[in-house]
């Protein structure tokens, strides 16, 4: 059967490009969130090739995930490279990245797998999500391991379909891989073949979610004015330590949020600290965050 695994091998999957640029969307995203790092992801273009030539180039230590795909046949392989084992490490305990990796012979700790473990969970996640155009996945990791030959998924001479990613993270890159026997998917060849639900010009909603809880976690300066007055610029140019200027005591205090205003309220003390009491919530206009756009820029 080897003229028709060659002929398989030289077989393309169009929408495996399509998949693939999606699961690198989402998983940005979450590395982001994870790590607080951001990251450049570019897949490269899937490729069917023999188990052992691939596994065989794969850079060593590397942390080989083992993924359980219900309904499809067989299991998958989820790899961080050592350089993104390394980069990982580094952005989530906050290294510098001044530091050259010392990579060969090297073992992770409990704690390090536990941290490659987290990002496995959410590659799974987003790499079911991208898939589910196709078909619906089921995922559950089965065995983690740093040597290859303890988490084989195929035979060496049995064609897989690999996709690579490389992944730069402000001062680290590296490589993450996933890989699946070709006759896992070839119930649906003809859709991965064809492109049919690799329609780009779709909402992404994975994406779509990922933005979205990325801007909730991005933080923003609040502050309240409790008063203001005007003064001249002679009054201003005389101040010195000391010098007392009068306020009226105001009933309300206006909550600003990045220099825009966005509602009033009542100020006062709660649980020994300064806090504010929102009465009333204001709807930002456009002609307030032009302002405050402006202000920003200057």
């Amino acid at each position: 059967d080897l003229l028709n695994q060659d002929r398989v091998a030289r077989s393309r999957m169009p929408t495996m490009e399509v998949l693939n640029d999606r699961f690198a969307r989402a998983f940005r995203g979450s590395l982001f969130n994870y790590l607080r790092v951001n990251a450049d992801i570019i897949p490269t273009s899937a490729q069917m090739t023999k188990y052992g030539d691939f596994i065989g180039k794969i850079a060593l230590p590397s942390y080989f995930v083992m993924v359980n795909m219900t309904p499809l046949r067989g299991s998958m392989l989820f790899i961080l490279d050592p350089y993104l084992c390394y980069a990982v490490i580094e952005a989530f305990f906050g290294g510098n990245g001044k530091l050259e990796p010392k990579l060969e012979g090297r073992d992770f700790s409990v704690i390090e797998q536990r941290v490659f473990n987290q990002i496995i969970d959410h590659a799974i996640a987003d790499f079911t999500s991208a898939w589910d155009p196709i078909v619906k996945l089921q995922m559950k990791v089965t065995r983690s391991d740093v040597k290859a030959q303890f988490v084989g998924i195929a035979a060496s001479p049995e064609i897989i379909v690999a996709s690579s990613f490389e992944i730069e993270m402000e001062r680290w890159r590296g490589k993450f891989f996933v890989c699946f026997p070709y006759h896992s998917v070839e119930p649906f060849r003809e859709q991965l073949i064809s492109g049919v639900a690799a329609d780009q010009t779709e909402m992404d909603a994975t994406w779509k979610t990922a933005l979205h809880k990325d801007i909730q976690d991005t933080c923003v300066e609040a502050t309240v004015l409790l008063a203001a007055r005007n003064i001249t610029f002679g009054e201003a140019s005389k101040l010195q330590a000391g010098d007392i200027i009068p306020f009226d005591k105001p009933d309300i205090a206006t909550l600003f949020v990045e220099d825009i205003p966005i509602g009033d309220g009542r100020y006062g003390v709660s649980n020994r600290k300064y806090a504010l009491c929102i009465t009333q919530y204001r709807s930002p206009d456009e002609e307030d965050i032009l302002k405050a756009v402006q202000i920003k820029k200057e």
